[in-house]
């Protein structure tokens, strides 16, 4: 990396040269009515406001821009663009598209002039304003000392919490209120102000940064750690939080953005994550993270996992409850035969703290299982009794929810003492044994507890 200090000279002949052009062609600059987002205090969508704004953007890179070009000190300044950073830089956002060029465009040449829209953006006219001046070189190098790393963000529907402006970060995903920048790109507000239901409710973001030297690995690196912490929230408590399309670099005003993975959110039960619950969550996201999914031996727990969360998503409730009930026949009945004795002897004994509760657990999935087969067979919604209470499908889906939360939560921590593509056969015969003999049950909790 070169000097900051010359480097900064050099940036402030070419900043005041351009102020001159600028204050020369005041005809070319242009305005447009921007829709700016308000917030209710709670941090909830408001309405929007428009606003005069002006296109310094459209005035430096499209007016002005030749003879910004022309001038002695671009020259000298572009010399600082030519290190092997900046090289890196413009292969990446070449890709594959200008290879068949013999001259390939400079995407590093561009950043000065992005420097100055910058500074115009803030400063709001062409005077100089040493104090915003300083405080946009200091971004700008900052970004030009990291030239490869991107920053990646994306929408946390169905989701609320009392999580404040610096957030909290789990590895390297950060959860934190949205800011009116990202909310603005999220609804492309200035050309669709009838926003969709979920987005009056939007509140939060998942956060990340990736390095790469190409434009294509990281939104597949990203995706999946959006997926491993929405599966960790999904798991700390009831409630459906899903995330939208992934934003690359709107938060970064020096380098392109653009999105991907966009996906139609449907408004369900919103996840309330408390922040004092913030261990909670990285264990839970500690242990999935500790788990290689991708390994034969560990593929009972990847299906119970992600038939839960389809379940969640479900706005059918018959497809919850098939959705729900595979995933636990993974984690305790892995073979074919007896599946209702199976499950409800093996859950019973795995999940209850007590004999009442067991016997509780025992009763109600041999009684759900006896509605799925009616439903699976035609036979409609059978009696829905039990233990003497008489329950609504929306109570018995919202109790195998909740069961089969703390089934995929226990099961998270026994895998780690088990091994070989017979795991969940192991596993499933220490529950059997348990059931029978207290002694080795206690021996067996000390595994999960």
């Amino acid at each position: 990396m070169f000097d900051k200090r010359i480097f900064k000279k050099h940036l402030n002949e070419f900043f005041i040269d351009v102020m001159e052009i600028c204050k020369k062609n005041p005809e070319e600059l242009l305005t447009y009515d921007e829709h700016l987002p308000i917030f209710f205090p709670n941090g909830k969508y408001k309405k929007f406001i428009i606003q005069k704004s002006m296109d310094y953007e459209f005035l430096i890179l499209r007016k002005v821009n030749k003879k910004i070009e022309e001038l002695h000190s671009y020259s000298l300044l572009s010399k600082f663009f030519v290190t092997k950073e900046f090289q890196n830089y413009d292969k990446k956002l070449q890709g594959t598209i200008y290879e068949h060029l013999s001259k390939k465009p400079s995407f590093a040449k561009k950043l000065a002039l992005k420097f100055i829209i910058f500074y115009l953006n803030k400063n709001k006219s062409f005077s100089t304003n040493k104090k915003v001046f300083d405080s946009t070189f200091d971004k700008f190098y900052l970004f030009l000392s990291d030239l490869l790393t991107d920053t990646y963000v994306t929408p946390l529907f169905n989701f609320e919490s009392n999580v404040k402006n610096k957030g909290i970060e789990i590895n390297d995903v950060e959860i934190r209120p949205i800011t009116e920048n990202e909310f603005y790109y999220f609804t492309n507000l200035d050309e669709n102000q009838n926003l969709s239901n979920v987005f009056y409710n939007l509140t939060h973001v998942m956060y990340t940064t990736y390095s790469s030297d190409d434009l294509n690995s990281g939104y597949d690196v990203v995706k999946s750690r959006f997926e491993l912490m929405l599966d960790a929230l999904s798991l700390t408590g009831s409630g459906n939080p899903v995330f939208g399309a992934i934003f690359r670099n709107i938060n970064n005003s020096w380098i392109h953005f653009d999105s991907k993975y966009d996906v139609d959110v449907i408004k369900q039960e919103s996840l309330f994550f408390d922040k004092k619950n913030t261990s909670k969550l990285k264990s839970i996201f500690s242990s999935l993270n500790g788990v290689d999914f991708n390994k034969k031996e560990n593929s009972f727990l990847d299906i119970a996992k992600r038939r839960f969360s389809s379940a969640l998503t479900r706005t059918n409730s018959v497809d919850q409850l098939i959705d729900l009930t595979v995933s636990l026949e993974s984690l305790f009945a892995p073979t074919p035969g007896e599946i209702t004795v199976r499950l409800s002897n093996r859950m019973a004994t795995l999940l209850a703290k007590d004999d009442s509760q067991r016997e509780d657990y025992w009763v109600f999935v041999k009684k759900v299982y006896n509605l799925r087969s009616g439903i699976v067979h035609g036979d409609g919604l059978r009696n829905t009794e039990i233990n003497g209470k008489k329950y609504t499908l929306n109570e018995i889906l919202e109790k195998l929810v909740d069961l089969t939360r703390q089934a995929i939560l226990i099961y998270l921590k026994l895998v780690g003492n088990y091994s070989g593509n017979n795991k969940i056969h192991k596993i499933c015969d220490d529950i059997d044994r348990a059931l029978i003999n207290k002694s080795f049950l206690k021996e067996f909790q000390l595994k999960f507890i």
